[in-house]
């Protein structure tokens, strides 16, 4: 019997000759997250979204195209996003370290998830297309977090 190659499909691909540096750490975080836990790569097989994120601070965006199972990652905003985060580079990143809880929700009530609750209620960080996406959003933090 002849043996064939067969070819793996890499979950998370970049839509960019060059991802810039925020998007190549984006999609790398994800990709070893959902390598990392069956339950992250559970929800990433599930969600079809796309999610813009604009660090206001260093003037860059990315747009994470979930496609169920696998993920584009593109330079800047594209259009069609069910949710658009707007914050500075430490608080998106402080995403990645919100704890989850039980059924799958963040935890709000430890010092990163009330740090991350003051930055909404300030309007340091803005979630835009909130209402009607809280499933996505709740989706995309477990994915994000590496906790």
């Amino acid at each position: 019997m002849a043996r064939r190659k067969i070819a793996t499909i890499e979950p998370v691909e970049y839509a960019d000759a060059e991802p810039s540096a925020f998007a190549s750490m984006l999609g790398g975080l994800i990709d070893a997250n959902i390598a990392a836990s069956p339950a992250k790569r559970q929800d990433f097989d599930q969600l079809s979204a796309r999610v813009g994120i604009f660090v206001t601070d260093i003037d860059e965006a990315v747009t994470l195209d979930f496609k169920r199972g696998s993920l584009i990652v593109h330079n800047g905003l594209q259009p069609r996003r069910a949710i658009t985060i707007r914050a500075e580079a430490a608080t998106v990143m402080n995403l990645s370290n919100l704890k989850i809880g039980l059924f799958g929700m963040p935890v709000y009530y430890d010092e990163v998830g009330r740090d991350i609750a003051g930055k909404l209620v300030q309007g340091k960080l803005r979630i835009e297309g909130l209402l009607g996406n809280l499933s996505t959003l709740n989706s995309v933090t477990r994915i994000f977090s590496v906790q």
